[in-house]
């Protein structure tokens, strides 16, 4: 599910977006999360220490919208998420 992932840069920081498990136990990913950080390693790490365990080690292909790009760069290391595939806002994990 590497496609499921992605990363854009933006100067010297970065956009993660990846669709993940939840920690629900539902077979199908329940969370598409977004962080501002240097590099996909860092933003998944910052991922996982949110309680994302199955954080890929790399980023496949996947976009943000340029509206999330612009809400994670407005605050970088912030980690947001919302439902996959509802078109909720985003809301950040603190």
């Amino acid at each position: 599910m590497s496609g499921m992932t992605g990363f854009v840069r933006s100067g010297s920081l970065g956009v993660a977006i990846a669709v993940l498990d939840d920690g629900s136990g539902a077979c199908d990913p329940n969370d598409e999360v977004l962080v501002a950080a240097p590099n996909w390693t860092a933003a998944a790490r910052l991922m996982r220490e949110r309680g994302y365990r199955r954080v890929h080690t790399s980023a496949g292909r996947m976009k943000p919208s340029p509206d999330a790009v612009a809400l994670a760069l407005g605050t970088p290391g912030v980690v947001y998420r919302r439902k996959w595939a509802t078109g909720e806002e985003w809301q950040p994990l603190l």
